[in-house]
């Protein structure tokens, strides 16, 4: 048996053995329905036996020429259901009980249908008749036994019949068209299970192995294979425990589909990510928070390329970082990746250190150019003012009045130029104490060189946005930072208030100014902070440069940069206190 089922194969067997057994089913059932029709046929027939007893016993019985009454003949056979005397035409002569009608003959034989089922009667009745001899004018004596649940069972096979054997039918018809659909899954099973597998040599023993055999063999050396280490996962484990314990840089280990293998603690605090549990997982979902630090790293991936010292600015819970990102393909001898190794630094506080020194050297070299540049200014505003005496002493010149107005206006103009220079050069020490920015924000949002344009504040609940700093200072930026926001969105055009935001964060606290104007132009935006370089017409040049000089005096940050919708955003950081840090 077993030869034969190597022989045959596990499909061939179900092919043969699943119509077998509905063949055997339907022979059961019709076996079964046959039986049962014979059963109640059997007990018709001994019924109409015990009828036809009676009906003799009552004939023999009956007065010779006389006519019995109905309650003497019920007495002849008291278990019957009915009693009639016939005469030669059947014509009832004497009933007793509730007579059945007359009796029909029994059908002809019409084929198998009509052997299989049993004789149809509408009547629930048994009868039997026996001829009476001698009388002068009863022929016949009938006797009518009940026979109900006999005659239910019998109506009721006559439908059991076509509905089996409509059932049989129908699981055969579904067992022909859905086997092939059954078997179809064990089929590619089978198949995949061939291919995973080498070509067995020949005379080995494994030709004319069973499917099921080679599922198992096939699923057993899957789970060897999942379940023996790779040892590529091995060296980049020990790469990324080597690296961890002498690097204090971020670490990201892939293997060559990408998949995050390891991270250490510090790329995990840089990243303010999650270390991953065990177990490969994507790009993608460890930097979850960074979209476009996954995007970036799954290009390496994929194209296999190298990046060096890349620069790529991230926000996390603790406000925007620069990272430093380097990436290399990990390979082997043979040049094919085993895997990759990414390794990024946090580059923020040394490039605000590297500004912060550009700056101080260029603030320093221009504190001197700031004295000679005041004593030209003062030295011009003299000329001026000496014209204007001349002129004065000379009033009947047609043109007097014109030149006055010329140089009073030259000469307010050089004041304002050497006040803000001079206050650039020289903003003063930085006074601290307890300021809160909400209230200097609405002091600012008040001032008259505003013009009427309204400023909307956004500022959290009064006490949580304070930091040590002057106020004077401050409201001075803030004011400058103010002035500019508005001119700006007049130049454009538009009325609609400016917004201002304080935002506290965890180790500072945040301003944002936007306005609606037309943006920083790119030829100057990079230069914005240095004197004398303004972005609008008739500006001096230095209400921005002066405001960064104030908030650098704090130890804090003042950027520039576009407003989403429009528009340019001013952002300035000023820490907090190392109490609230």
């Amino acid at each position: 048996m077993t030869s034969l089922r190597l022989r045959i194969g596990s499909r061939t067997e179900a092919l043969i053995l699943l119509p077998a057994g509905l063949l055997v089913l339907v022979v059961l059932s019709l076996f079964v329905l046959v039986n049962h029709r014979n059963a109640i046929e059997q007990l018709l027939d001994e019924r109409g036996d015990e009828a036809m007893r009676l009906a003799a016993a009552a004939a023999a019985s009956l007065p010779a020429a006389s006519l019995p009454r109905p309650d003497a003949l019920r007495r002849l056979a008291p278990q019957a259901w009915a009693v009639v005397l016939l005469d030669d035409g059947g014509v009832p002569l004497v009933v007793a009980g509730e007579p059945a009608g007359d009796e029909a003959p029994p059908p002809a034989p019409g084929g198998v249908w009509d052997w299989l089922l049993p004789p149809a009667s509408p009547a629930n009745v048994v009868s039997g008749s026996a001829p009476v001899i001698g009388h002068p004018r009863i022929a016949r004596v009938r006797v009518d036994l009940p026979a109900l649940a006999l005659r239910a069972k019998a109506r009721a096979l006559r439908v059991l019949w076509p509905l089996v054997l409509a059932a049989d039918a129908a699981v055969a018809v579904l067992l022909l068209l859905y086997l092939r659909r059954v078997l179809e899954p064990f089929d590619r099973l089978v198949a995949r299970a061939r291919q995973a597998r080498q070509r067995p040599a020949a005379g080995d023993g494994h030709e004319d192995q069973d499917e099921i055999a080679l599922l198992l063999e096939t699923f057993d050396r899957a789970l060897d294979a999942l379940a023996a280490p790779r040892e590529d996962d091995q060296a980049l484990a020990a790469v990324e425990r080597a690296l961890a314990r002498s690097l204090e840089s971020g670490v990201l280990l892939c293997d060559r589909e990408g998949a995050v293998l390891a991270l250490n603690e510090v790329g995990a605090k840089l990243l303010a990510v999650d270390v991953p549990e065990a177990g490969a997982r994507t790009l993608a979902e460890v930097l979850r928070p960074h979209p476009q630090l996954a995007a970036l790293l799954a290009e390496v991936v994929e194209g296999e390329r190298v990046v060096k010292r890349q620069e790529l600015a991230i926000d996390t819970r603790d406000g925007s970082r620069t990272l430093g990102l380097t990436a290399h393909p990990l390979r082997r001898d043979d040049g094919s990746v085993r895997g990759y190794l990414m390794l990024f630094a946090d580059l923020t506080a040394a490039q605000r250190q590297a500004a912060q020194r550009r700056l101080a050297e260029s603030l320093a070299q221009l504190g001197a150019l700031a004295a000679g540049v005041a004593h030209e200014m003062r030295n011009s505003l003299a000329t001026l003012r000496g014209y204007l005496g001349l002129i004065e002493r000379e009033p009947d010149s047609g043109a007097v009045n014109e030149f006055l107005g010329e140089i009073r206006r030259e000469s307010d103009h050089l004041a304002r130029v050497l006040d803000d220079f001079l206050r650039f050069a020289r903003p003063g020490s930085v006074q601290a104490e307890d300021v809160d920015l909400e209230r200097l924000l609405t002091r600012c949002a008040n001032d008259p060189a505003l013009d009427g344009m309204a400023v909307t504040l956004t500022a959290p609940a009064a006490g949580e946005a304070r930091v040590r700093a002057d106020p004077q200072l401050l409201e001075r930026a803030f004011k400058n930072l103010l002035r500019n926001a508005a001119q700006a969105q007049r130049q454009a055009g538009v009325e609609s208030p400016l917004e201002a935001a304080v935002i506290p964060r965890p180790d500072a606290c945040e301003v944002r100014i936007d306005d609606r104007g037309p943006g920083l132009p790119a030829e100057v935006a990079a230069s914005l902070f240095e004197p004398f370089v303004s972005a609008r017409p008739g500006g001096v040049g230095l209400g921005l440069a002066l405001s960064r000089r104030i908030i650098l005096l704090h130890g804090g940050e003042l950027a520039l940069g576009d407003r989403p919708g429009g528009g340019t955003r001013a952002v300035v950081r000023l820490p907090r206190p190392p109490a609230e840090t």
